[in-house]
């Protein structure tokens, strides 16, 4: 399978180089393949001339495009869609490192369902986290683990490691770090080039494709690093923003995508309310709208020491009758994808290895629900020394 990563760029000379740096390094399957595509939306900094001298082990596809009134993300990210040629497209801000599995996690999602809408994680670094100019082809850097978590990993603590569980995941579908199959997002119609200045275009993206039928899957090994720049939130943003909202409701009349004007709280500098309660209330109130109660009663636990086959069946027969809270004490395999591709009447409620503290946060919210059943799926040799002691 071919991946190519897009990525947009404006006067981000050294930061692009070291984006680029990133990807040097990424581990893939035997016989995949991916390609870069760098989209300039004008730069004035030398960044063509900069890539030009570049040389790395994979192609980079470079087009400038000169700056005008009508200039906007969605136009230049949908000139990448164009001149791309894999089977899969990865978007990849240029103040973004990937993370050596980058490219890998967003493939594995991709082989094991088509048609999956694959949304990645970003950690923060500070200010003095690297000198960026350092960065060369290979490099590694263990400070990156040290970084400031996204917002998103809260949620995903608070309801579910479980794309298909939230209400309002096509809002999260942030460009930095998101992918799709190619000939899904060209019938789709790409990125809406109404869409100007900052935000929303990606989040409208992802409304569409999941009205038209597309799935949303979370996946936080699919990971970024953010590079420090001073914050932007500032009145002219929160303009943008707005205008922004207000065009995405005119193409989408709907309560869900009304109900995003809870985040302004956030986004409006008078106020700043954090992201974080905006969003909880936002994601609340939408399903209550919809009508789901299945968060208001008892569920069944599923504790999940090694993948068996038997594992998926008996998570999918449980969420007909409740939701299903899986926790994943495993170290390798692919339930952290394939929970999320379980379609029922109730969510599956997934967590990959919580921390000894979070885990008594969640047993502590699911006692006051109730807990109808608690399996737990030891490994083989375990359940044949226990099956022994028994006899």
């Amino acid at each position: 399978m071919k991946a190519s990563v897009i990525i947009l760029s404006y006067n981000q000379r050294e930061v692009i180089k070291a984006c680029l740096s990133s990807l040097s390094r990424q581990r893939i399957d035997d016989g995949d393949q991916y390609e870069v595509v760098i989209v300039d939306n004008g730069s004035q900094d030398g960044t063509g001339e900069m890539i030009g001298g570049l040389t790395f082990d994979f192609p980079i596809l470079y087009y400038y495009v000169p700056r005008t009134a009508e200039s906007s993300r969605a136009t230049a990210r949908n000139k990448g869609i164009t001149n791309a040629s894999g089977d899969v497209v990865v978007f990849l801000d240029g103040d973004q490192l990937a993370e050596p599995n980058f490219i890998y996690e967003h493939l594995r999602v991709h082989k094991l369902a088509k048609g999956k809408l694959v949304i990645g994680f970003r950690r923060y670094l500070s200010q003095s986290s690297m000198d960026l100019t350092s960065l060369k082809p290979g490099w590694v850097n263990t400070a990156l683990s040290s970084s400031e978590e996204d917002e998103r990993f809260l949620l995903m603590k608070r309801f579910s490691e479980n794309g298909s569980a939230f209400r309002t995941a096509w809002h999260l579908f942030f460009s930095c770090n998101f992918s799709v199959d190619r000939e899904l997002m060209i019938q789709s119609g790409m990125f809406d080039e109404g869409f100007k200045g900052w935000g929303l275009e990606d989040s409208e993206l992802g409304y569409r494709l999941q009205k038209d039928g597309g799935a949303f899957v979370f996946n936080k090994n699919a990971l970024t690093f953010h590079i420090y720049h001073a914050s932007e939130f500032d009145e002219s943003r929160h303009l943008g923003w707005k205008t922004n909202m207000d065009y995405f409701l005119s193409l989408h009349p709907t309560f869900e995508v009304q109900a995003q004007y809870i985040l302004e709280e956030f986004f409006n500098p008078e106020i700043r309310n954090s992201w974080w309660d905006c969003y909880v209330r936002f994601e609340q109130v939408v399903r209550v709208y919809q009508g789901y109660e299945g968060d208001r009663l008892p569920v069944s636990v599923i504790v999940v020491y090694e993948r068996r086959p038997e594992v998926l069946q008996a998570i999918a027969a449980e969420a007909v009758f409740r939701e299903v809270v899986v926790i994943d004490k495993t170290t390798s395999s692919d339930l952290d994808i394939l929970c999320q591709f379980i379609e029922n009447d109730f969510d599956v409620l997934y967590y990959k290895q919580p921390s000894e503290d979070d885990l008594i946060e969640l047993y502590h919210r699911l006692a006051v629900r109730g807990i109808v059943k608690h399996e737990i799926f030891k490994p083989e040799e375990a359940m044949a020394r226990s099956n022994g002691r028994e006899t």
